[in-house]
């Protein structure tokens, strides 16, 4: 019984510990997340989020962890497929507007991922796939001209952009060619 007691304090001090930071919020979703407690994970992350004493204005990643959770969420556990993918997709959606919000500074691949996860999102859906590859491909399509210049350094590190360019017209071509395959029309 003692022995029940010791596991039963655990779980109540681990469930409720809070996060001091992004990382350790993140760590923690996965951990959920591994687990299959993917409300639970999301949920982690929200209160996070939802922290007055947080400006999460810059919290893009996070609101795409999300959306990664419920796309995993939607693989797992088929039953709640569509609802997981409706709640990934409205997580994503404000990824973009974040990221529209901000002074991003040339070479910020943000859109190259968001535009990989609609890829994701859409090769699991079977109602929107084809609404969800328009989006993917709009937005591979908006992040090659943010990419500018022969190279880009920081910290110390010099990082060529053409093989960037380069990978974002391999996505795009990829978006387009599942797009075809489903049936879906062209724009």
């Amino acid at each position: 019984m003692v022995a029940c007691l010791v596991v039963a304090v655990w779980i109540v001090i681990h469930e409720g510990r809070v996060p001091q930071n992004q990382e350790e919020v993140l760590t923690r979703m996965i951990e959920l997340q591994k687990q299959g407690r993917y409300d639970k994970a999301v949920q982690v992350v929200q209160t996070w989020m939802n922290d007055s004493r947080r400006d999460i204005s810059h919290d893009e990643l996070l609101y795409q962890q999300i959306a990664m959770v419920y796309l995993a969420k939607a693989y797992k556990k088929p039953k709640t497929k569509d609802e997981s993918i409706r709640q990934s997709e409205f997580n994503l959606k404000q990824a973009p507007r974040l990221f529209e919000h901000q002074k991003k500074q040339d070479n910020d691949p943000s859109l190259f991922e968001i535009g990989g996860d609609y890829e994701l999102l859409a090769g699991i859906s079977d109602k929107d796939k084809c609404r969800l590859y328009e989006i993917a491909r709009w937005t591979l399509e908006r992040q090659l001209p943010l990419i500018k210049g022969d190279s880009y350094t920081a910290y110390g590190t010099t990082i060529p952009l053409e093989p960037i360019r380069t990978e974002i017209r391999k996505n795009l071509d990829t978006v387009n060619k599942k797009s075809s395959s489903a049936g879906c029309q062209a724009h």
